[in-house]
C-alpha cells in the first residue's frame, strides 16, 4: 500500500483556518478545557503525521451512573489526577485511538481503518504521551491544564470504584482526523469531578466557659488513635494449598468484594463498610455506609436478679398450743 505523501498533510497545517465566530468562542470559553480544541489538534500534528480538523466541543453534567453509559466498551479509557478531589477520566474512542496509534506507529493511514481491538499497553503509553501534551497545551489560566493521565484502565468494570459517586462535567470532543485523502472520525471526552459548593449556616452564639471547656474535652478524646484493618474477604483453603502458598502466590476473591468492604477495630466491632478504591496512586476504602451504620443493635438491660430467699416475705405460723 502506497504511503500518504507528507506533502498534503504539510499543506493542510499550513492553510490559514477561519475565523471562529464570536458566539462560538464565547460558548467555547465557558468552563475549564475552553482550548481543547487548539491544544489537542497540536498534539495529534506533533505526535504523527495527522491534521485534527472541524473540531468542537461540547458539555453537559452527568451522574457517575450516566458517565459510565456514555464509556464504549472499546474505547480507551484512563484516570486523570486531580488535585484535591477524587480521579477524573480521559476517554477516546475506537476509531479515534486506532487512527492515532497507526499514525504514530505505521506512518501513514490505510484506505481501510483497521479492525476494533482493546488498547493495549502500548496503545496506553502512547496515547498517554499525546493526551498529557494536549493537557499541558491548555494554557496556565485553564484549571484543567495541571490535569494528567495516571493509568490506563483496561477493565472498565472497574470503574465504578475507581471513581467518585457524585456528579461530573463532561466536555467532549469530536473531530476528524485527516492524512492525505485519509479521513476518519475521533471523539475524545474529559469527566471532572464537580466542586462542592460552599454552604454558609446560621451563626453560631458566642461560646460559654463551659462549652469550651467540653469543647477542649472532646477535642482531646477525638485525638486518641484508633487502629481499623480493612477485610476484603475470607476465603477456605485446604491445609496443603496453605502450607504451599508463598510469595507471588494467588488469592482469587469475587469482584463484589470490592464493593464490600469491612471495617475491623480492635474489637472485632464493624463500625463501616466501605469499596476498595485508589486515590493519588494509593490504595483507598471509600466508606458507602456511615459509620455506627453496621454497629450492633443494643442489648435489652439487665433485669434485677429475683429477690433472695432471705428477703422473701415469711408467714406466720401458728404454734401448738
Amino acid at each position: 500500500m502506497n504511503d500518504v505523501p507528507r506533502s498534503h498533510v504539510l499543506r493542510r497545517k499550513l492553510a490559514p483556518r477561519p475565523s471562529t465566530p464570536p458566539e462560538d468562542a464565547a460558548a467555547e470559553a465557558r468552563g475549564p478545557a475552553a482550548a481543547l480544541v487548539r491544544s489537542f489538534a497540536r498534539a495529534v500534528s506533533a505526535a504523527a503525521p495527522l491534521v485534527a480538523e472541524d473540531g468542537s466541543l461540547h458539555r453537559r453534567r452527568a451522574s457517575l451512573a450516566e458517565l459510565l453509559d456514555t464509556v464504549d466498551p472499546e474505547a480507551f479509557v484512563a484516570l486523570l489526577t486531580i488535585e484535591g478531589q477524587g480521579p477524573g477520566l480521559a476517554v477516546v474512542d475506537q476509531d479515534g485511538f486506532v487512527t492515532i496509534i497507526e499514525a504514530m506507529t505505521v506512518g501513514r493511514l490505510a484506505a481501510r481503518p483497521p479492525q476494533a481491538r482493546r488498547p493495549t499497553a502500548t496503545d496506553a503509553a502512547l496515547l498517554g504521551g499525546l493526551l498529557n501534551a494536549a493537557l499541558a497545551g491548555l494554557g496556565a489560566d485553564d484549571p484543567a491544564a495541571a490535569l494528567r493521565i495516571e493509568r490506563a484502565v483496561p477493565d472498565h468494570r472497574l470503574l465504578p470504584v475507581l471513581l467518585d459517586d457524585g456528579d461530573y462535567d463532561l466536555v467532549a470532543l469530536t473531530a476528524t482526523l485527516v492524512a492525505g485523502a485519509v479521513t476518519r472520525p475521533l471523539r475524545a471526552m474529559l469527566a471532572l469531578p464537580r466542586h462542592a459548593s460552599a454552604t454558609t449556616g446560621p451563626s453560631e452564639p458566642p461560646e460559654t466557659d463551659t462549652a469550651r471547656w467540653s469543647g477542649a474535652l472532646e477535642s482531646a478524646v477525638m485525638q486518641v488513635p484508633v487502629v481499623l484493618r480493612a477485610e476484603l474477604g475470607r476465603v477456605t483453603l485446604p491445609l496443603a494449598e496453605v502450607l504451599g502458598l508463598g510469595i507471588g502466590s494467588t488469592l482469587t476473591f469475587p469482584l463484589s468484594n470490592l464493593e464490600e468492604v469491612r471495617l475491623i477495630a480492635l474489637d472485632g466491632q464493624n463500625p463501616a463498610t466501605g469499596r476498595l478504591g485508589q486515590t493519588r496512586g494509593m490504595r483507598a476504602v471509600r466508606l458507602t455506609q456511615p459509620p455506627g451504620a453496621n454497629a450492633p443493635l443494643p442489648m435489652d438491660p439487665v433485669q434485677p436478679p429475683l429477690a433472695s430467699a432471705t428477703a422473701m416475705q415469711t408467714v406466720p405460723t401458728a404454734e401448738p398450743g
